[in-house]
């Protein structure tokens, strides 16, 4: 699995964060594709497919992240607007992914 990951802080917004060639799963069994996008951009944090269709999305304040230490490693659990997804990550970009969430809270 490719992933490729882009990032950049933005002291306004908090981080920016991109990830290409994550899988993401409805619930813990059911995968909706394997080339799907995790993008967090002005304050959203967007799921999108290959092609750019939106899977789902919610503002930061309202997304809950966790890396559960029962999940596989690279696993990312996220809640947004009570819909669980997993997503699949490297183990250094599922880190880079919940700091990335959780940003905007040290901000405030």
């Amino acid at each position: 699995m490719a992933v490729e990951i882009r990032g950049r802080a933005d002291p306004v917004i908090g981080r920016e964060f991109e990830a290409d060639g994550v899988a993401v799963r409805r619930g813990w069994w059911r995968t909706l594709t394997r080339a799907d996008r995790l993008r967090i951009r002005g304050a959203r944090l967007t799921l999108l497919t290959s092609n750019d269709v939106e899977i789902d999305s919610e503002v930061l304040p309202r997304v809950r992240v966790t890396a559960p230490w029962y999940a596989p490693s690279g696993f990312v659990r996220l809640v947004l607007a009570g819909r669980t997804y997993w997503v699949r990550l490297t183990a250094q970009h599922s880190r880079k992914a919940v700091e990335a969430v959780t940003a905007w809270r040290h901000e405030l």
